[in-house]
């Protein structure tokens, strides 16, 4: 009997010592992430100032990005997050057409199928002929920078530039 009961006793403790088959679930994550300038130069160089024509394509390009989204639905987390998505769908718009900038760009974000749908419009355009900056380019961005200065004057104080006077 005192055999019977250890034997008993080892078999009890050997199944609850046995492992216990857990089922889980497997979770996946896809991270996509667009980056741009990330490598400025600081100020510790001293960059030449470099010129470039830009090659403007006169059509304008229509991209709706659904591939990059496909894959998750819209969450308050993906609403919160929607400026990154953004920058992936005009970077994968870029990508598609070849293109260093896209001039003039919108992005609309629309939910179909509570899934994120970017569209990105705009003019493709490509840096070319790239040289350093002669004199008379520095002359050009020199006045380009005074218009800039002007203009925001303009908009912060219309009437006292163009002497109007407001009568209400």
């Amino acid at each position: 009997m005192k055999k019977l009961f250890l034997f008993a006793a080892a078999v009890a403790f050997i199944t609850s010592c046995s492992p216990t088959e857990y089922v889980t679930t497997a979770t996946t994550y896809d991270y996509r992430e667009s980056s741009a300038r990330l490598l400025e130069g600081n100020s510790n160089f001293i960059v030449t100032p470099t010129i470039a024509d830009l090659s403007v394509s006169d059509k304008k390009i229509i991209h709706k990005e659904t591939d990059a989204f496909a894959h998750f639905g819209v969450t308050r987390s993906v609403i919160n997050n929607i400026a990154a998505y953004k920058r992936i769908a005009l970077s994968k718009a870029s990508k598609a057409y070849n293109a260093d900038i896209l001039l003039g760009a919108e992005i609309d974000v629309e939910t179909i199928d509570n899934h994120l749908v970017i569209t990105v419009t705009g003019y493709p355009a490509v840096y070319k002929k790239f040289r350093n900056a002669t004199e008379k380019d520095l002359e050009l961005v020199r006045d380009v920078q005074d218009i800039r200065n002007s203009a925001s004057v303009i908009v912060d104080a219309p009437q006292q530039i163009m002497d109007v006077k407001i009568v209400k």
